[in-house]
């Protein structure tokens, strides 16, 4: 009678534990480095697993940037 009880329990048991270690896992895996990556203020790239530094758009096409400040006068 007490069987299936035991049964169920050993199952449930099993079942917790590897729920567990898979939650561990997706938060290593995932969650951890990026929530390190923006307490650096940098961007992270979910589908490559990388934390890459933001590159501002006239540094690639060369064009604009910041203009540099004027010269004191004498």
């Amino acid at each position: 009678m007490y069987a299936p009880i035991a049964n169920l329990r050993t199952v449930l048991l099993a079942l917790f534990a590897v729920t567990s270690v898979g939650m561990i896992a997706y938060e290593w895996w995932f969650v951890w480095p990026a929530k390190k990556c923006d307490e650096k203020h940098l961007w992270w790239d979910g589908r490559d697993h990388q934390c890459l530094t933001p590159m501002p758009i006239w540094k690639l096409t060369g064009h604009g940037g910041p203009t540099p400040p004027p010269a004191p006068k004498p």
